[in-house]
């Protein structure tokens, strides 16, 4: 993950924290920890302070140098996340080839939405007359179809393909999660909407199956508010 702005606009200022964990992968959220700044987990990003600049080595081994990194740490930090199509990153997301015509451009029929419910989150074209159209998932009926209550401008033919993933930004429950990958520098698409650690999705950026992104705020940070 990387910083892809900020809400009150303004440079980024790094400061150093002391850690308490090794920071192996940039772009890794980081959380409150014991003896300093850890990781976040895939699903929990509270007490966050923002993400590393660079990679750092932690050791309680007397006479070797305390463990430190920079952090942009503002509280109104977007963060910008590449979609992965499962745990592990840069997996492609799925592309949804249509199996049957839909003259009210509600439906899109694939066995490849899978089983993880995307209702509340969002689809878009990557190809046909729906090209660049988003909307927000509304049903999504397992190993079968997923349907919009906004009709897509043109009729779903028979081949146009299209990408899903579980975030939108219509203030349900895609609104307000993620999941990271399991190096934490990635966002896990392929998971249930409205599971994962607390975010407010900012904006999506989406492009194709390998190439769209999540960007969002971390709501439990640090420096942004009181927390127990």
């Amino acid at each position: 993950m990387k910083i892809g702005g900020t809400i009150y606009g303004g440079s980024q200022l790094a400061v150093r924290y002391k850690i308490g964990a090794s920071f192996a992968t940039l772009g890794v959220i980081t959380r409150a920890g014991t003896a300093g700044i850890q990781p976040a987990t895939r699903t929990i990003f509270a007490d966050s302070l923002g993400v590393p600049a660079y990679i750092a080595t932690y050791s309680t081994t007397q006479g070797d140098a305390e463990g430190l990194v920079s952090v942009y740490n503002r509280p109104d930090s977007i963060f910008d996340a590449l979609m992965s199509g499962g745990a592990a990153a840069n997996t492609a997301l799925t592309t949804l080839s249509n199996t049957a015509v839909s003259t009210t451009g509600l439906l899109i029929t694939d066995a490849d939405v899978g089983t993880a419910s995307m209702a509340n989150g969002t689809v878009w074209g990557v190809s046909g007359a729906n090209l660049g159209q988003s909307r927000v998932i509304t049903t999504f009926s397992a190993s079968t179809s997923i349907a919009v209550t906004v009709p897509f401008l043109n009729d779903i033919a028979v081949g146009d393909t299209f990408c899903q993933c579980p975030w939108s930004s219509n203030g349900a429950a895609g609104n307000g999660t993620l999941q990271a990958t399991t190096n934490i520098d990635q966002a896990n698409a392929a998971i249930v909407s409205g599971t994962g650690g607390e975010v407010a999705i900012y904006e999506l950026v989406l492009n194709g199956a390998t190439d769209s992104h999540v960007r969002f705020l971390v709501i439990d940070h640090l420096l942004g508010q009181n927390t127990i």
